[in-house]
């Protein structure tokens, strides 16, 4: 990873000016900054070259990725909101970035028109690999992006790939992290994912409930009912980690060995979780309390993550450092599961 060029990029670029509006709040659509630095490390952005960024977002990240191709490269942002592309196109237009070009569309379909990119980088995650970004990408370019590792929505991890002149993408590692689902409409809220929910019902108290899992999807009434139950009962929290033991390893490991069936819940306004559930009960990890389990619903659901989790142990609780990405061709791109080494 290339830490010295991205914290020059940082020092470089003005933060505030991009994500701050005139009246002091953030731009919503606004990346944590240690983010944005792990990301571009991975990227290994080189002065000269040629940069697809998906998601414009405030302005920030294209700003720097400016820095690091320098006046001999380019840099072209597509975000399919057109005040975010026109704000950050004028931000870039009074800090000089002439080697900025700012689009507004669909993510997914890269910059029509552009190709041998060196390097691709999402803030926005799609459910596989878009055919567009491999298309638009120069030999060996380097791509990181979120991207979804399950059927379920939520289901996501951060991708490195390469595109080998004659293979295509092959996966090079996958590392913990997510961003809003890729859409091709302005969103009018981010609580509910744009796609890949199979049911929701609205509580009482008018919080939203979703779930997405390859089960629901083939029977929206029973989780219909599942989600109903938890609204009306609602949950509780028990531990089922032990010290030191992480939450998120478990989800990738659940990732590589449980993907078809894992279960992802939204539990009402930002609060979600991956885990398991059924027709009966549900019993997620959220990110609010990584060590204990969020269930409700018919026992039978908690049990069962903790069966989970006692092969995770006997297995030697392997992380995001103990999986690879496979990448198989479909129609519109590539999807993307995780293996755990040595099978």
């Amino acid at each position: 990873m290339d830490k010295t060029n991205v914290t020059a990029a940082l020092a470089a670029v003005d933060e505030d000016l991009y994500t701050l509006r005139p009246d002091g709040n953030l731009v919503t659509q606004s990346t944590a900054t240690s983010a944005i630095a792990e990301l571009l490390e991975r990227l290994e952005v080189r002065a000269g070259m040629r940069v697809l960024e998906i998601g414009t977002g405030s302005g920030f990240s294209s700003a720097l990725l400016s820095h690091l191709v320098g006046p001999a490269g380019s840099v072209v942002s597509v975000d399919v909101v057109a005040e975010l592309t026109t704000r950050a196109r004028d931000l870039h237009a009074s800090q000089g970035r002439t080697n900025v070009a700012v689009i507004t569309g669909d993510g997914a379909l890269g910059a029509p028109g552009s190709g041998d990119f060196d390097r691709v980088v999402a803030w926005t995650t799609p459910s596989l690999l878009p055919r567009a970004w491999v298309e638009q990408a120069a030999p060996n370019a380097v791509i990181v992006t979120p991207v979804e590792l399950a059927p379920s929505v939520r289901s996501a991890a951060i991708l490195r790939a390469r595109v080998d002149p004659e293979l295509g993408p092959e996966g090079v590692e996958l590392f913990a992290g997510r961003y809003v689902e890729m859409h091709d409409v302005e969103l009018e809220q981010w609580l509910v994912p744009p796609r890949g929910v199979d049911a929701l019902v609205r509580s009482e108290d008018g919080l939203d409930l979703w779930i997405s899992a390859p089960w629901a999807g083939r029977d929206g009434g029973a989780a219909r009912g599942l989600l109903k139950a938890l609204a009306d009962e609602g949950t509780a929290r028990t531990g089922v980690l032990e010290t030191g033991e992480s939450a998120v390893d478990l989800t990738a490991y659940l990732y590589a060995r449980r993907p078809e069936e894992i279960s992802v819940v939204g539990l009402g306004g930002p609060l979600w979780g991956v885990g398991y559930a059924d027709r009966d009960g549900a019993a997620v990890f959220t990110a609010a309390n990584t060590g204990s389990a969020l269930h409700g619903g018919a026992s039978g659901s908690l049990e069962r993550l903790s069966t989970w989790v006692e092969d995770w142990r006997r297995e030697g609780r392997p992380g995001y450092p103990d999986l690879s990405p496979v990448l198989t061709r479909e129609d519109d791109g590539w999807r993307v599961r995780a293996e755990l080494a040595g099978g």
